[in-house]
């Protein structure tokens, strides 16, 4: 049998291809990838309203500061350097210190007893730092405190900021647990509408109509209040106070009206009646008392005169004790402080005075890759003297930037930026020879932002308290507090 012979391939017959080389396909297509996320670095941390998640390929590289309350420490150089050095003001700083060491011990020793809430240890750090020659930054508002019986009207505390204490967040709490202590009921300053009303606890806002005019939107004429509003007749508006509250005392509105002004006023559910609000003088606005007794609910609508009529707002107070009005403005960086009319605010701080005015703002101003923020405090040190001019003898009182969050290696740490920024407004504090107080360091003794996220007690976005977070915060600003009242008792 004859073996097949194999056939021998020709040229016209195809031969098997080389495989192809992927590899710089893959490297380009990597290499554009790579470009991609990075740049997905320089995207802004808020387009309109929606928060975007920063995408960082080198956080595990880039050096995170850790949390610290170091600056409080600052604070207090800067504080001593600014003191005068006479026997009157070294005897004011021992009585201080052992007035701060008394506080301390006394708590240490009194921890047992678990509570509702988180139990604060008085702390050396947790103090209202004082950047005043004499060690008097608050002596005024302490001796009006003294004498609120005899006032004629409450000792009253203005707490001015952005979101982080809109819904009457920190500032409820603070107010009732002061009015638990000095006396006094109301939640204080009240606007016509609000997009907080259906948030907040402390009280409830129910509104139909009325046109809102905010400083940080539109030109205009404002006080400290940075907003005003108009309204058409049939507009009003209903305050109930919260369940369990104590009822306020007395109703007043604050208005500028070019005509008489008609209004239809029912307290506690009962039988309406019209007042009459007489026209205003040009410059300045007006203070009308709406009404008295023991008021658990008060509306007014609008009957006649809308046509120039400007309301600025409603005070919801007792005749005495201590009042908290709580101004927030969402975004507000503290700046537009420098444009309120000096002659509108001069008289509605005349009709509603002040004795402390507290300032928190800043965290509409950090941004991730900042560190200098002197140009800030620089302006803002600009719109405090501004404010000042027209506030009477009101004492100022500046809450530090709060405790910021970023996550880190799976772990929420404080944004060198928010230690950057409160640096920064120590220094303001003592170039203006106000009074200081750490918020962020009350945050960190609480556990930081991320702990308090956990817990509920913050937001998730590492930035805003919750009711609870407020309530705690406010805790630890009485502690500090309290210990300001026992000095300048001691120093009377």
């Amino acid at each position: 049998m004859k073996k097949k012979k194999k056939n021998k391939p020709t040229d016209k017959e195809p031969q098997e291809r080389a495989p192809k080389d992927y590899l710089l396909r893959t490297w380009l297509l990597f290499l554009v990838v790579a470009l991609g996320l990075g740049a997905l670095y320089f995207l802004p941390e808020k387009v309109d309203r929606w928060e975007l998640t920063k995408v960082d390929l080198l956080s595990d590289l880039r050096y995170q500061a850790p949390d610290t309350t170091n600056n409080a420490k600052g604070a207090e150089k800067l504080s001593e350097h600014a003191r005068k050095d006479n026997a009157r003001v070294r005897r004011r700083e021992q009585i201080y210190e052992q007035i701060k060491a008394e506080a301390v011990a006394s708590s240490s020793s009194n921890t047992t007893q678990p509570q509702e809430h988180t139990k604060v240890v008085s702390s050396e750090d947790n103090t209202i730092i004082d950047m005043t020659p004499e060690h008097d930054g608050l002596r005024h508002f302490f001796a009006q405190l003294r004498r609120r019986s005899s006032l004629g009207r409450p000792v009253r505390i203005a707490v001015l900021g952005d979101s982080f204490i809109e819904g009457d967040i920190f500032s409820g709490s603070l107010r009732s647990m002061l009015q638990a202590r000095y006396g006094g009921s109301g939640v204080g300053w009240m606007p016509l509408s609000s997009e907080t009303a259906g948030f907040r606890r402390t009280i409830r806002h129910e509104f139909k109509g009325w046109k809102e005019y905010k400083q940080l939107h539109k030109k205009g004429d404002y006080p400290l209040t940075g907003y005003y509003f108009t309204g058409q007749v049939g507009d009003w508006v209903r305050y109930t106070v919260a369940k369990g509250d104590r009822p306020f005392e007395i109703a007043t509105i604050y208005y500028r009206a070019s005509q008489p002004v008609s209004l239809s006023v029912s307290t506690n559910d009962g039988e309406a009646r019209t007042i009459e609000l007489p026209a205003t003088e040009r410059e300045g606005l007006e203070a009308y008392r709406l009404a008295e007794g023991h008021i658990s609910t008060l509306k007014f609508s609008l009957v006649s005169g809308a046509s120039g009529f400007t309301c600025y707002g409603v005070s919801l107070d007792a005749s005495s004790g201590i009042a908290v009005d709580n101004f927030s403005t969402r975004g507000n960086s503290g700046l537009p402080l420098a444009s309120v009319n000096d002659a509108l605010n001069a008289s509605f701080c005349a009709a509603h005075p002040y004795d402390l005015i507290i300032l928190q703002y800043g965290l509409n101003i950090i941004s991730p890759k900042q560190l200098d923020y002197s140009h800030y405090t620089m302006k803002m040190g600009n719109a405090i003297r501004h404010l000042k001019a027209t506030t009477g003898r009101a004492e100022y009182l500046i809450l530090g930037v709060s405790d910021r969050g970023k996550k880190s290696e799976g772990k929420v740490v404080t944004m060198p930026a928010a230690v950057k920024l409160e640096e920064a407004q120590i220094h303001l504090a003592s170039e203006l020879g106000l009074t200081f107080w750490s918020t962020r360091a009350a945050v960190v003794r609480l556990g930081g932002i991320g702990k308090l996220a956990e817990r509920g007690w913050a937001a998730k976005d590492y930035t805003h308290l919750a009711h609870r977070g407020g309530a705690e915060l406010a805790s630890q600003f009485l502690e500090a507090f309290l210990l300001e009242e026992k000095y300048y008792d001691a120093i009377r």
